[in-house]
């Protein structure tokens, strides 16, 4: 039978619910399964980056994650006796937030606590997460695709069914049906030498015991291991565990409570922390594995479902986030039939280098962290490019950039973006400080990041010549404004009181912020399309390279298309 909703999304993880929020913040329908009985407990991929945070901001959920979510803690490692200092250093060191970067610092929120957030935006539009429902098979054609789902009750009868949807999203985890049944490949290595052990456990009397603002670690991982980072809510007694090493036995750790305690005892010397219920215990082997492409047709992979690698470097879930805001917006655009099928190609094209580079850097730390000595530590230090600012699709075939060519320069997906210039695939910096013409100032102070948003374009004009105003504003007045939002920037200098400009926002750069993150005053290219997903989509110098950009995204019928949409609800 045929699902009145869109889209159908397997794993309810951080991946699928950020996919699903995207989606129906588009207005596009959709319905979110996981095969588990229960939501998941523990504080896996609990590190949030700044990439990740200005993610949220455009989806409306940062304020609740800021409220939840404090600054990393600081790590501090342990000389033989257990309790002396050796080492004490942030794992990402604090910086103060820029007018570019107002969110400069990773915060800790444990998985569980994270993905019930996001679970409560998505019932602001109705939308539940369905358990105990198992994706067992799915067949797709030119429209549709068909899915066999298995639905398990609380007394443990099950049901089988069909449903059929316009499209599929597998962020199924890294044994993914979606992704085996599409018979993606998934290449890579399994690193057997490496012991992990995960888990999260009560600590009794913990604020008397160990200090909660810290992430504490004893031993080497080149020999054995153990950490123990506490929860991030004040007066909780639970503590996240991490540990193991070359000379570690995983499989025997993780066997009991009783053989965890006498194992972190052993390495740590603290036999004077007494331990509570374990929540959960359990070894773990660092794949490091990614797909050759990221879907074929009308189902896709993302998340775990598509790649893969060791914990170290906090990358995996902040990747997938990024992943499903790449994907949700074009997907969207296909249904509304603003672009065609083929645009959805371009998922996998920006996709797979960012994530090639990003496991090369997790799997250098984690080099580093089993190589580890005494007076190397090196694996503990996350650097400034794990922030993912310089994460980018400079090379993708969908976006425009009229800076002049240098044949011999070198692209690195993770790093390009924030090498200090401004070009198109970068992400789009923010800009405080923005008074809208005509308006009392106290009033209308605006920043570009609360204009921004997931389902629209943004035009951002940076010129105060009003031939050039026109001519730029007349090119585009086809695109409605659900699509396409016409900002004019005028500089900090400009003595305009009104303005009759045929754009929706019209700002004075009163603290010339704009003008310097984008890079207006030292070249021509003064024209910029931000995208859905907060990506610079063009930079270009007029009309034609606007042109350019929007005739390799949108349908030729996109103004017509565009205006039936206008009163679209899910």
């Amino acid at each position: 039978m045929s699902d009145s909703r869109t889209v159908l999304i397997s794993g309810a993880g951080p991946s699928g619910l950020v996919m699903a929020l995207t989606l129906l913040q588009n207005g596009i329908s959709v319905r979110v399964i996981d095969r588990i009985s229960q939501f998941q407990v523990g504080q896996r991929g609990a590190a949030l980056s700044p990439r990740t945070l200005e993610h949220y901001k455009l989806l409306g959920c940062l304020e609740d994650v800021q409220k939840a979510g404090p600054i990393l803690h600081t790590l501090v490692l342990y000389d033989e006796d257990g309790v002396t200092r050796k080492r004490e250093m942030p794992m990402f060191p604090i910086e103060d937030n820029t007018p570019a970067a107002p969110y400069r610092n990773v915060l800790v929120l444990g998985q569980d606590r994270h993905e019930a957030l996001l679970r409560r935006h998505l019932a602001k539009f109705g939308v539940f997460v369905e358990l105990g429902t198992e994706l067992l098979d799915f067949e797709q054609d030119e429209d549709s695709v068909t899915a066999t789902l298995c639905k398990t009750n609380a007394v443990g009868e099950t049901v089988e069914g069909t449903s059929t949807f316009k499209w599929l999203v597998g962020a199924d985890g890294a044994t993914s049906f979606v992704r085996k049944k599409l018979r993606l490949s998934f290449l890579g290595t399994c690193r057997e030498a490496e012991n992990f052990v995960i888990g999260d456990i009560y600590i009794k009397d913990l604020e008397n015991k160990l200090d909660q603002k810290i992430w504490h670690v004893w031993g080497d991982a080149s020999r054995k291991m153990a950490s123990l980072r506490p929860y991030e809510i004040p007066g909780d007694d639970r503590c996240y565990y991490f540990g193991g090493g070359l000379e570690a036995d995983r499989d025997l750790i993780s066997s009991s409570r009783e053989e965890f305690i006498k194992s972190f005892y052993e390495v740590s010397g603290r036999t004077d922390i007494e331990f509570g219920d374990l929540i959960y215990l359990r070894p773990y082997r660092p794949n490091i594995r990614m797909v050759d492409k990221f879907g074929s047709g009308r189902v896709f992979v993302a998340g775990d479902a598509s790649h893969v690698h060791s914990p170290t470097g906090g990358q995996g879930m902040n990747t997938g986030v990024q992943d499903c805001m790449n994907l949700g917006w074009k997907l969207a655009m296909v249904e509304k039939g603003l672009a065609p099928k083929t645009f959805m190609e371009s998922y996998t094209h920006e996709r797979l280098p960012v994530v090639a580079s990003m496991l090369d850097q997790t799997t250098a730390l984690l080099n580093k962290t089993f190589g580890r000595t005494p007076d190397n530590f090196d694996g503990w230090k996350r650097g400034y490019e794990l922030r993912q600012f310089g994460v980018n699709y400079r090379g993708s075939p969908i976006i425009v950039d009229e800076t002049p060519s240098d044949a011999s320069e070198i692209v690195d997906p993770y790093r390009s973006g924030n090498d200090g210039t401004v070009r198109g695939g970068d992400r789009a910096p923010d800009a405080p400080g923005l008074i809208s013409v005509g308006q009392p100032s106290d009033k209308y102070l605006s920043a570009l990041f609360d204009i921004f948003g997931p389902t629209h374009h943004t035009l951002l004009l940076f010129s105060d010549d009003k031939e050039k105003q026109f001519a730029i504003l007349e090119s585009v007045k086809k695109y409605p404004a659900n699509i396409l939002k016409r900002v004019v920037v005028l500089s900090e200098n400009t003595d305009i009181k009104s303005s009759d400009l045929p754009a929706e926002l019209v700002f004075k750069d009163k603290d010339g912020y704009a003008y310097q993150n984008y890079a207006i005053k030292s070249r021509t290219l003064d024209t910029v399309v931000v995208r859905p997903d907060g990506v610079i989509g063009a930079l270009v110098s007029g009309v034609d390279g606007l042109k350019t950009y929007f005739d390799g995204i949108f349908t030729p019928d996109v103004e017509k298309v565009a205006s039936s949409l206008k009163s679209l609800t899910i």
